[in-house]
């Protein structure tokens, strides 16, 4: 079976003023149809830093410092922006749990899923 993602070496790091701050230093993984993957972790592990990278979400002082993310064998790091943005919430898309961006603890997971889908898919069945 193919694998949907795979990840090689994957190293993502913090600038700092004086040297650079390992959040993620050489995840590999493979995720196969149908397979489900749990990251867990103390806080502050990188746990959050890496589900960011996988979606190509990080922002400065966080970057990618090496390593490959094959999306059905697509290295999405080579990607322009607008390449990325036409396989975002169609092939890839994360599902942040955090204070400010957390799920509605009064509304059904899916439904709120489905909103996401129906706001920038909305001709989508």
């Amino acid at each position: 079976m193919r694998n949907l993602l795979e990840i090689k070496s994957l190293r993502v790091y913090h600038r700092t003023a004086t040297k650079p701050v390992k959040a993620v230093d050489g995840v590999s993984l493979k995720l196969k149809k149908g397979e489900v993957l749990g990251i867990a972790g103390e806080s502050g592990c990188g746990k959050s830093t890496l589900a960011n990278a996988i979606a190509t979400l990080v922002e400065p002082p966080t970057y990618i410092a090496g390593g490959k993310i094959l999306l059905q064998k697509l290295n999405i790091l080579e990607l322009d922006e607008n390449e990325l943005n036409k396989i975002r919430w169609k092939k890839m898309s994360i599902l942040p749990q955090s204070a400010m961006n957390s799920l509605n603890p009064v509304m059904r997971i899916g439904d709120q899923i489905k909103d996401a889908i129906k706001f920038h898919e909305p001709d989508f069945s």
